[in-house]
């Protein structure tokens, strides 16, 4: 039999359809033996999200939301990512914040609250990474969520890089297309935030199970941090 040769095409130019079969590929190629969690995870995500379309694209097409979850479990598998639950909870980052009342509509039992749902359809781990990366709602700040996150050695920290990357890293790319002046309010949000994240990872590198990964995660948040330094300077965002 032949094998072919596979190009590593950058997760931001693959449409729902080619994130779905690279998923697919990555996880066969990584963790054959843990792919239906995966692939229920992400079944799941596509339906929950199924509504929702990425939020900020000016004259340009929108996109489906779930190219979102999906590009951020790639590119923890990108890193080298081989934990099926991290991967799962990867899929499902955002269901909690952002569509909590469908997924107990479709999938909830009485009394049960969104991440309690979780936990039985997926496992307690599973609901604890989800809840971990989910902003809290009351007086909390985002920087308050994120120090917090970065200072309990939870693997969600690799959730959350990759979140990082791809929402912060399309800022670049959606300046110029419509509300300039949000898109430089995120770039004020997320600068710090990088740096938090960052600094977290950087204090988890002395377990050696997880060093490739995480090396991948914080070479990617240091890349970032530049990009979003550069941005910063050329639009008088101190």
């Amino acid at each position: 039999m032949t094998t072919l040769t596979t190009t590593r095409v950058p997760l931001k130019q693959m449409d729902p359809a080619m994130l779905v079969f690279e998923l697919e590929r990555e996880i066969q190629h990584l963790m054959p033996t843990n792919t239906e969690l995966v692939t229920r995870a992400a079944a799941t995500a596509s339906f929950l999200h199924r509504k929702q379309t990425r939020f900020i694209r000016g004259d340009m097409p929108r996109v489906p939301y779930i190219e979102h979850p999906l590009r951020v479990a790639l590119r923890l598998l990108r890193w080298g990512v081989t934990d099926a639950e991290l991967i799962a909870a990867a899929l499902l980052h955002d269901v909690v914040e952002d569509c909590s009342k469908e997924l107990l509509a479709a999938f909830g039992q009485p009394g049960e609250d969104p991440l309690g749902c979780l936990a039985r359809l997926y496992g307690r781990r599973v609901s604890v990474l989800v809840g971990a990366v989910t902003t809290p709602g009351g007086s909390t700040s985002y920087e308050e969520h994120l120090t917090r996150l970065a200072n309990s050695g939870s693997r969600a920290l690799l959730i959350k890089a990759s979140d990082l990357k791809d929402n912060a890293g399309s800022i670049r790319h959606q300046l110029g297309h419509g509300q300039d002046s949000r898109m430089c309010r995120m770039l004020f949000k997320y600068m710090p935030a990088v740096e938090i994240v960052g600094a977290g990872l950087r204090r988890s590198l002395c377990c050696p199970a997880t060093q490739q990964c995480t090396m991948a995660a914080i070479a990617a948040m240091e890349d970032l941090s530049h990009d979003l330094a550069a941005l910063s300077a050329e639009h008088g965002i101190d």
